[in-house]
């Protein structure tokens, strides 16, 4: 096998299977916010797992 592609910024790949509506709000929603679509969901795991980490 192939080694992964390395990233400037040391992120590493994950494969996530989501629901294609889930798929369709988030790039649109990255796109209105001119964002990429993985800082969004960064974002949001960052947050869960520190609301999970307060529990």
């Amino acid at each position: 096998m192939s080694e992964p592609r390395a990233r400037a910024d040391g992120r590493r790949q994950l494969l996530v299977y989501l629901d294609p509506e889930v798929i369709k709000a988030l790039k649109k929603a990255a796109l209105d916010e001119e964002r990429h679509s993985y800082e969004i969901v960064e974002e949001a795991i960052q947050s869960w797992l520190a609301k999970r980490k307060k529990s």
